[in-house]
């Protein structure tokens, strides 16, 4: 149990001090978070009236079938 106490502590040491693109070490300011959207949000084809689906059988169907 103790082994695996170790290897566990072993593991999240590494974790902390892993420098994977920190950028606190090398003196450059971070980027700041700045907006992309364009407003108002406009959808392709949106003042576009839709075209009305076609019917795929035709009507009235004969429900009658006891023939």
């Amino acid at each position: 149990m103790s082994v695996l106490a170790t290897i566990a502590l072993v593991v999240v040491g590494f974790a902390g001090t892993s420098g994977s693109g920190s950028a606190e070490g090398s003196g450059k300011p971070k980027p700041r978070p700045r907006s992309t959207a364009v407003y108002p949000v406009k959808f392709p084809g949106w003042d576009r009236p839709r075209a009305r689906p076609t019917p795929t059988v035709s009507y009235p169907i004969p429900w009658d079938r006891s023939h």
